[in-house]
């Protein structure tokens, strides 16, 4: 009987582990520009024709390669990087398992001219199934690795590859994503003998704005710094107001290397919630540097994905960088402006809890519902004034025209304050001139030639949210408790992991039996809508995110409604409030007000400025 199981032949075995490594040229491009950068290259030129299947080309200015070396380094698993298992434990190299070039010459006609000194090159041709020839040859010191007719003799995998333009386009991609990771060293791509990209030394925020975001301005971004037990982090962190739909830009790379790390991924989104608007993503470029014992790289043939050891820390250090950086922004002060009047044209009926005393109104419905502290001004002349005024507001995509960008964050002067001043409100505050309230939903107010269109309902919605948070709200009993039934022993668990960081935001349940009792709320909610909590908790079932949905959505149900009309004092004070708060997002993520310049609405009539 004949066996079904056979020793593969060592060329088969060799093509086939060849796929794992190269399956286009954007992949052949990744490896070799890896090797070429571990050579200690300062400039690196790559050249494709075709997309790269008819021919791809680095050259670069690295250590270079004598005969032996030259010889040996398209051979199997032949590499300069590692000599035993324990060095991988200590790799600083982007490249270690010596698959890159062998795999290449297994598919591809692949040329290569090396030298370690000028004048002293050596040209090695090799050809799949054929034995390579080595000869000297004349040439400066560093390589020049062609590859040509990528999977030429391999119709079945040729079939697989994209048009050239797209193939092309990928291996644009691999070569931006490495250039953004490696400033100081000068890269420069052509296709088609067509000059492409040209990206000199430069810093790491230029850097990634010339490679990877060439058409959105450079003071739309920051330069942030991370650090742990063990790493470091370099981040390029776009604005609130630059944003996507999609998660195309944030990118992470770890010792030089692009990979996909989710939990990454998902710290940095988790940093910008609350800040963008709802449904969009951030432009944001993290760069760490990981000490080589808690990373490993050998997980992935292509090393696009890693495993860390530190990984909790590293998100939690990402997350307190970005947030606190944002925090800080939005107190920025500037010098005080004489006051403008008060204008007093909005007929209404007024916010209660802004101006009335707190005693005679601890049992005033209204006061429940709307939820204002009793010594609002106080508060808000003890809070650092708005900053960044300018930097908030609509919800601007990326495709939208960088003139707006740069009127919205180039203006310091929109925010006016003392920070000399005494403990007083309207001179602690960015000084404003009230107009009115417009489709029962926005706040007009102006100050320094802007008219800002406060949205009220935003606006209140955050002020509450941040009270909560701070656990300073006052809770009230329910006259009548809401019993909920947990469905299994899960779910009651569940519902016991809660009980403490409910209870800080004014939420108390306990157990009875086999049910759970909702017997307190925070007193600005009305009792007819506490019920919700239940209904989040099912929806909901991770105790690191529903506290703050739930936190959310009280202080939504909380605030004032869209078509509730305020009085001038009332609305002062909402505006008042609104300046005072240390981020001008609701919680949801969209911005509490937008603006028009003066210039622009002369514009929009045709008036001459």
């Amino acid at each position: 009987m004949q066996n079904r199981i056979s020793i593969l032949e060592p060329e088969v075995a060799k093509r086939i582990a060849a796929g794992e490594v190269i399956d286009r040229p954007a992949s052949a491009l990744r490896e070799l520009l890896d090797n070429a950068i571990d050579a200690g290259a300062q400039n690196i030129s790559v050249e494709l024709e075709g997309g790269g299947i008819e021919l791809l080309r680095i050259v670069d200015d690295g250590s270079g390669m004598g005969k032996d070396d030259l010889l040996l380094s398209i051979a199997p698993h032949a590499t300069s990087k590692i000599t035993r298992l324990d060095d991988l434990l200590s790799l600083s190299s982007l490249g270690f398992r010596g698959e890159a070039l062998s795999s290449i010459a297994s598919v591809a006609s692949i040329e290569i001219v090396s030298a370690e000194q000028d004048g002293n090159a050596w040209l090695l041709e090799s050809h799949p199934g054929k034995k390579p020839v080595i000869k000297p040859c004349s040439g400066i010191k560093g390589s020049s690795v062609t590859v040509k007719n990528l999977f030429a003799d391999f119709p079945a995998r040729k079939r697989f590859l994209k048009r050239a333009s797209a193939e092309a386009a990928l291996a644009k991609t691999v070569f931006t994503d490495k250039a953004a990771a490696w400033p100081d060293i000068f890269f420069r791509l052509s296709s088609g003998k067509k000059p492409l990209l040209m990206l000199p030394p430069d810093s790491l925020k230029n850097r990634i704005l010339s490679a990877l975001i060439p058409d959105l301005p450079k003071e739309l971004f920051r330069d942030l710094v991370a650090s742990g037990q063990g790493f470091n982090a370099k981040l390029v962190a776009g604005l609130p107001a630059v944003n996507r739909n999609d998660r195309r830009y944030i990118h992470v790379y770890i010792n030089g290397r692009r990979v996909q790390e989710y939990a990454i991924v998902q710290a940095l989104e988790y940093a910008y919630r609350g800040i963008l608007p709802g449904g969009t993503w951030p432009y944001i470029f993290a760069f760490l540097e990981v000490e080589p014992s808690e990373v490993d790289f050998n997980i992935h043939p292509a090393k696009k994905e890693v495993r860390l050891r530190n990984i909790e820390d590293i998100r939690n250090s990402l997350i307190s960088s970005i947030r606190s950086y944002f925090g800080n922004q939005s107190r920025l002060q500037s010098e005080a402006h004489p006051n403008y009047p008060f204008n007093t044209s909005l007929p209404g009926r007024p916010l209660p809890g802004l101006h009335a005393n707190p005693a005679a109104e601890q049992n005033n419905y209204s006061y429940a519902k709307h939820g204002f502290s009793q010594d609002l001004a106080g508060e808000a002349a003890n809070s650092p004034a708005w900053a960044a005024i300018a930097e908030s507001a609509a919800k601007v995509r990326a495709e939208s025209s960088t003139s707006f960008w740069k009127s919205a964050y180039n203006d310091p002067s929109s925010v006016i304050t003392n920070p000399d001043a005494p403990d007083h409100l309207d001179q602690a505050l960015p000084y404003f001139k009230y107009i009115g309230q417009a489709f029962g939903v926005f706040l007009l107010f102006e100050q320094e030639g802007q008219l800002f269109f406060l949205d009220q309902h935003a606006a209140h919605e955050r002020k509450l949210y941040d009270t909560l948070v701070s656990g300073k709200i006052i809770s009230q009993e329910l006259l009548v408790p809401f019993v909920y039934e947990p469905e299994s022993k899960e779910e009651d668990e569940f519902l016991q992991s809660l009980v403490k960081p409910l209870l800080h935001s004014g939420y108390k349940i306990n157990k009875e039996g086999s049910a759970w009792l909702l017997t307190a709320a925070p007193a600005l909610i009305p009792e007819a809508m506490t019920a919700f909590v239940f209904s989040m908790i099912k929806e909901n079932p991770d105790i690191s995110s529903i506290t703050e949905k739930i936190i959310a959505q009280t202080a939504c149900k909380a605030a004032i409604k869209e078509g509730e009309s305020l009085d001038e004092a009332s609305a002062i004070a909402l505006i008042k409030t609104a300046l005072a708060l240390p981020h001008p997002f609701c919680p949801h993520g969209r911005p509490i007000f937008t603006k028009i310049s003066r210039d622009e609405l002369y514009k929009a009539v045709k008036r001459i400025v």
